[in-house]
């Protein structure tokens, strides 16, 4: 419980740090609309999609998803090869699946994102997950799944 605390508190202070970046807005919240309705993801599940600028280039972006008793957080890194907001763009990061047991996984996405205009940002990626069971064949190799996401930015 300890260890989870720190981890925690080491995330909010990383997020809550105040690095220059040359974006104009730093946050952005929003959604991932075919994670809604994707039967294959557990008949869809509610989500909110978080990222803050980290530089020019980068941002750090956490994924949270709920359905009943099923809970995934997605901690990434993220880095643009244009600029941020606009572009393509890679992931990094971490899935932690909290059900009856807590497992982690690998994630990574490659996709494109823009902003049509100053305040909203539309983002279409494909996500690689490694570690979990695939939903189709139940082995453990690698799946991937679509995304599309909307997000407000301030």
């Amino acid at each position: 419980m300890k260890n989870l605390l720190r981890a925690c508190t080491l995330v909010a202070a990383f997020i809550s740090s105040g690095t220059a970046t040359a974006a104009a807005t730093d946050y952005a919240v929003g959604t991932d609309l075919i994670r809604w309705f994707d039967p294959v993801q557990d008949g869809g599940m509610m989500n909110l999609t978080f990222q803050k600028a980290l530089g020019r280039e980068d941002a750090l972006f956490v994924d949270l998803a709920k359905k009943d008793d099923r809970y995934l957080i997605g901690i990434d890194y993220k880095v643009y090869n244009q600029r941020y907001y606009y572009g393509s763009f890679m992931q990094v990061g971490g899935l932690l699946d909290i059900d009856n047991s807590t497992r982690l996984y690998i994630e990574g996405a490659v996709g494109y994102e823009f902003s049509p205009s100053k305040n909203w940002v539309v983002s279409g990626d494909v996500q690689m997950l490694y570690g979990a069971r695939h939903p189709v064949t139940n082995d453990e190799e690698p799946w991937f799944l679509p995304r599309l996401r909307v997000m407000y930015a301030f």
